[in-house]
């Protein structure tokens, strides 16, 4: 293979090893051996919705954390971090993993949307947290339906008669 056929595909490769580092790093999983070790992004913090209360959130640990990897450390980290909130002392009560590896936890007592922000900047400054959000509860309104429109199933007896003769 002659260098100038060579160059297009050194060009693709080093365009998916970048392509991949960037997928990496955003995803918050580490990238491949060999690359460059990336700064940790920040903890993305969630809005509350609406006023409140706020009695339940979700936190996500980074892929590299203890809490990630050990679901019994979690509880340990909720009790220090609650410690941390300036104001009236919290309970955070561990509750379960959701299936993309975040935990949902309880607050006693429910929070207003200033006390949510409160607690979700002290869960922003832990280096270990990937993000932190309450968990707003969503709701369908009832889906309102027509009136039913008849498919080709059904047929009018007129009509069959009056095909048949």
């Amino acid at each position: 293979m002659s260098i100038s056929s060579r160059a297009p595909w050194l060009a693709a490769t080093a365009l998916f090893s970048a392509f991949a580092v960037s997928a990496c790093m955003a995803a918050g999983t580490p990238p491949p051996s060999g690359a460059a070790p990336a700064q940790r992004a920040p903890a993305q913090v969630g809005a509350p919705v609406g006023a409140g209360p706020f009695a339940q959130f979700i936190v996500k640990y980074r892929d590299s954390s203890a809490p990630l990897k050990q679901k019994d450390l979690v509880q340990a980290r909720l009790n220090r971090t609650a410690a941390q909130v300036p104001g009236k002392p919290l309970k955070l009560t561990w509750k379960h993993r959701m299936g993309i590896n975040a935990d949902v936890f309880a607050v006693e007592p429910a929070l207003d949307a200033a006390g949510a922000q409160r607690l979700m900047q002290v869960f922003a400054a832990d280096p270990d947290v990937q993000f932190i959000e309450p968990d707003n509860h969503i709701a369908l309104d009832p889906i309102i339906r027509g009136p039913a429109i008849p498919g080709p199933e059904v047929r009018n007896p007129e009509v069959i008669e009056k095909s048949d003769k």
